[in-house]
């Protein structure tokens, strides 16, 4: 069996995972798409791995599970914050999550950490005049979400130069917003949230300096992706 009919075999059947309904809906069609394109690269990539990995001869080089300290800069998509209304209004556009974060290994399988990160949301919505029906007045708002999360993370899958896992964080979130009403009044707050993500599946390909990317659920996004750089405790 080849790699293509491998995938479709042991993950998902194609005619099934799309409905007619999904085109009259774009952001359920996007989060579909979404989860079929980790779906390929996480099979690809855990192919390639376990092949390379049964021949490869030792380095004498650190493997990254040893390099105890991990920090990490991404970006992400398809944060909850998006998809669910705020102020009344629907989301029209996101700049997606920018995420710093650093994450400790207790030992070979388990690492604990934090993650900061910032996004925006632009929402707007529309009603009609009591007296003039055929004409509209916008409300408009624009959140900025800081998030702070406390991360827990299993490393299932280690080998030299590659890993896979999955994990979850919990924290909080400040949103420091502006809102213009129907009216045209100006109104600035802040809100206190709460922030959580899921990482379903994670994967890490490099020894030091590498590239990793996530998928998952939660106020962080749906697909991230980024760099990290790992170190041991003597520099």
């Amino acid at each position: 069996m080849d790699f293509g009919n491998r995938i479709f075999t042991n993950n998902i059947n194609i005619s099934r995972f799309f409905t007619p309904d999904d085109f009259f809906h774009p952001k359920k069609l996007a989060m579909k798409n979404l989860i079929l394109m980790m779906i390929f690269l996480s099979s690809g990539i855990s192919l390639s791995f376990s092949q390379n990995n049964a021949t490869a001869p030792p380095t004498g080089k650190t493997d990254q599970s040893e390099l105890y300290n991990n920090f990490y800069l991404s970006y992400g998509i398809g944060s909850l914050f998006y998809y669910i209304d705020n102020h009344g209004l629907t989301a029209n556009s996101t700049s997606g999550n920018f995420q710093l974060g650093y994450s400790r290994s207790v030992n070979k399988v388990v690492a604990v950490g934090f993650q900061a990160l910032y996004s925006q949301v632009d929402r707007a919505g529309t009603q009609s005049d009591l007296y003039y029906p055929s004409s509209y007045s916008q409300e408009t708002a624009t959140d900025r979400l800081w998030q702070g999360l406390a991360c827990l993370s299993f490393h299932y899958m280690n080998r030299r130069a590659f890993c896979m896992y999955s994990g979850f964080g919990i924290g909080v979130t400040m949103n420091s917003y502006t809102q213009t009403n129907y009216s045209g009044i100006l109104k600035k707050g802040q809100q206190l949230l709460p922030a959580a993500q899921l990482t379903l599946l994670g994967f890490r390909i490099g020894r030091t300096i590498s590239f990793f990317g996530e998928f998952g659920i939660g106020t962080s996004s749906i697909l991230n992706a980024g760099i990290s750089y790992k170190f041991g405790d003597n520099l």
